[in-house]
């Protein structure tokens, strides 16, 4: 009988003893949950804090393409109309130096003397008349 009751103690003890590990183990669980779900919380925090600054710099980033855009497309039709101005104005000079040409030749067929070519004008200098 003593030994009954020694196997019923000992069986007692063990399965308070397993009964106590696994409430251990259970805590040890529940905590390791608790600190997951922080660490979790934590990082959906930062994770969402830099997606809202990633927005944001997009927003911006896309505000100035379209502003470097529109600068853009106004330098290349102040360009085109510069250019368009130069052509224009290089025609007239070539109008010009033909008209000078005809009138030295008028000048020199009527028997009076031009004025010097050496001359310039502006950044032009004018072309001497071809003689023939």
């Amino acid at each position: 009988m003593a030994y009954l009751a020694f196997r019923s103690a000992t069986d007692a003890n063990r399965k308070t003893h397993q009964t106590a590990l696994l409430q251990v183990e259970r805590q040890a669980e529940l905590e390791r949950s608790k600190v997951d779900a922080e660490a979790f919380l934590r990082a959906k925090t930062i994770y969402e804090d830099a997606l809202d600054q990633l927005e944001k710099q997009l927003t911006r980033m896309q505000s100035q393409a379209s502003q470097v855009s529109t600068d853009l497309a106004a330098e290349q039709s102040a360009s085109t109309a510069m250019r368009d101005q130069i052509r224009r104005l290089q025609a007239q000079i070539r109008a010009l130096d033909r008209t000078v040409v005809t009138l030295r030749a008028q000048l020199l067929a009527a028997g009076m003397s031009p004025a010097p070519t050496s001359e310039t004008t502006g950044p032009y200098q004018l072309r001497h008349p071809q003689q023939e």
